[in-house]
């Protein structure tokens, strides 16, 4: 039996999802509106198959967890979440990828992997609607200010507590989901951002690029900071001749 990863199949949901939740100005994700909710059900929806257990926590965060032989959890990390109007794999790429692993995982190990691993669909990262980024994350690591947040408001004048409670969030609550960094040992991340080239001898000031990278913290949660690893990436060009830069 293959236990290989499939990104052709990841590739072709990235599509799905893009005929789902954009037009023709981009994608249209925002958090807590009717496209968001909607994406998160399309999103379970692609769990069925899996042997994982997947819940919401107190901040709105989605949960997905492949339990292991060991309670110790590695975190991989994403949005489904995008700005108005933003790019087809903003924040989704990362937990596409995710759920593609999972499933690699799962069948390797006959759903029982040596450690516990977990897939996490941070609630409002990119703070489209309300002005201010990471909620989700931020109410999981304790970092949340929640003065600060319990009088954000959107456009509409909606207050975020009453979006939140629109979606089954009682905003009073929300830090209750530090509970679930209880047993992490390491966070993995996938990105796609355009950054400058980080080897400078391989182009131009200025120029820029469309880089993948991991950030791995170790026995660190979020709200402990960054432990970033390098790591050497090897490609081909682009289209616009770009190249893989070294991080």
């Amino acid at each position: 039996m293959s236990t290989a990863l499939d990104p052709k199949r990841m590739v072709a949901e990235l599509k799905e999802l893009r005929s789902l939740t954009s037009d023709a100005n981009g994608a249209q994700r925002v958090a807590f509106t009717r496209t968001w909710v909607e994406t998160r059900a399309w999103l379970k929806s692609k769990l069925e198959a899996l042997p994982v257990e997947v819940h919401t926590d107190a901040a709105g965060n989605l949960w997905t967890t492949l339990r292991g032989q060991s309670e110790d959890a590695l975190l991989i990390g994403g949005h489904m979440d995008s700005v108005p109007n933003g790019g087809w794999l903003d924040g989704c790429l990362n937990v596409l990828a995710g759920v593609e692993i999972l499933r690699r995982i799962a069948e390797q190990h006959n759903g029982k992997p040596p450690v516990t691993v977990r897939l996490v669909d941070w609630a409002d990262e990119e703070g489209a609607r309300f002005g201010k980024s990471l909620f989700g994350s931020s109410a999981c690591s304790g970092n949340l200010n929640m003065d600060e947040a319990r009088e954000l408001k959107d456009k509409q004048n909606i207050r975020l507590p009453d979006a939140l409670k629109e979606v089954g969030v009682d905003f009073e609550r929300v830090k209750e989901s530090g509970k679930e960094l209880k047993n992490a040992a390491a966070y993995l991340a996938l990105a796609n951002l355009k950054t400058p080239l980080f080897n400078a001898s391989r182009a131009s000031p200025g120029k820029r690029s469309t880089q993948f990278f991991y950030a791995l913290k170790t026995r660190v949660y979020p709200q402990l900071g960054r432990d970033p690893r390098g790591v050497r990436l090897h490609g081909q060009p682009s289209r616009r001749k770009q190249n893989p830069g070294r991080i």
